[in-house]
């Protein structure tokens, strides 16, 4: 969660107006008292699309990484 919060402060991550549920699972996570992320506010459409962000961007390295191995 806290790769995605980056990224979408750093404007590197986009949303269509088609995925609105998961837009809306993004705002409604909460952090603890003691500044931790609480667990209990992630529903299922913002750990998908963090996952979804997160595994993108090993997909990506990966093929950089590759093409440099040429």
């Amino acid at each position: 969660m806290h790769l995605l919060k980056e990224k979408l402060d750093k404007g590197q991550m986009h949303f269509s107006t088609a995925s609105l549920r998961s837009v809306k699972g993004i705002k409604n996570v909460r952090y603890a008292p003691n500044q931790r992320i609480n667990l209990h506010t992630i529903d299922e459409m913002a750990r998908v699309t963090a996952n979804m962000m997160t595994q993108m961007s090993h997909q990506q390295e990966f093929e950089l990484k590759e093409k440099g191995d040429e």
